[in-house]
């Protein structure tokens, strides 16, 4: 969305958030829409025991909420909030409307936008269906691959979200120490590639490992 971003930056605020910092409560009315430019949020519930389950991580050009924006929920769906140090673009929904209404090429790059993000949210469903651990690893890093990939050529694509291993656990469902058993052989497969909260995929070997011809002409850009 880069014409459409450069437009809505003149009427927008840049805004920081700082790492535990709440953008939206849930059932709150927004009063502003923003843009991710930097940081990771993440979206979650509570239930009424007090467990936390998270729905979905957003980083760079995720725009919030989604479903106050586009006029189908009057009200915040999750409580949404700074994983780490989150710089973004706080603008009116109004003001957001009315810019990407201005020019067909602001509205086919919201266009694009919007149907990138259904293909990587049917990704990640494809994940948290999956009963085996390392298959629910593999699915969500295929599905932060599409969505936030960058290729670094040969096959590999960094994954452009600050992810520890206790976040990506909670992210699918399961307890850090079964997820590191599952990252460490997946790392010794070649399929991942990681640090401390960078990590690396490599495409055709996570097909390959999936057994996943489908995904293969997926448009990763």
């Amino acid at each position: 969305m880069k014409q459409l971003l450069s437009q809505l930056r003149e009427v927008g605020t840049l805004t920081l958030y700082r790492k535990g910092s709440s953008l939206y409560f849930q059932g709150e009315v927004p009063r502003y829409a923003v843009i991710l430019l930097d940081g990771v949020v993440k979206a979650y519930t509570i239930s009424r025991e007090g467990n936390e389950t998270i729905v979905h991580l957003y980083g760079k050009g995720s725009i919030l909420p989604l479903a106050w924006v586009n006029s189908q929920s009057p009200t915040a769906l999750f409580n949404y909030e700074a994983v780490n140090d989150v710089r973004c673009l706080k603008l009116k929904r109004d003001d957001f409307l009315h810019i990407m209404s201005e020019k067909p090429e602001y509205l086919r790059e919201y266009l694009d936008y919007m149907v990138h993000n259904q293909a990587s949210m049917l990704l990640r469903i494809t994940g948290l269906a999956q009963s085996r651990a390392i298959e629910k690893i593999c699915y969500t890093l295929y599905f932060l691959m599409f969505r936030y990939g960058i290729d670094r050529g040969s096959g590999d694509y960094v994954i452009d979200l600050k992810l520890t291993q206790t976040l990506l656990a909670e992210l699918i469902g399961q307890t850090r120490e079964s997820t590191a058993k599952n990252l460490k052989v997946l790392k010794e497969a070649g399929v991942v590639d990681y640090t401390s909260s960078t990590y690396t995929v490599n495409k055709p070997r996570l097909e390959a490992y999936l057994g996943e011809d489908s995904f293969r002409n997926l448009d990763i850009s």
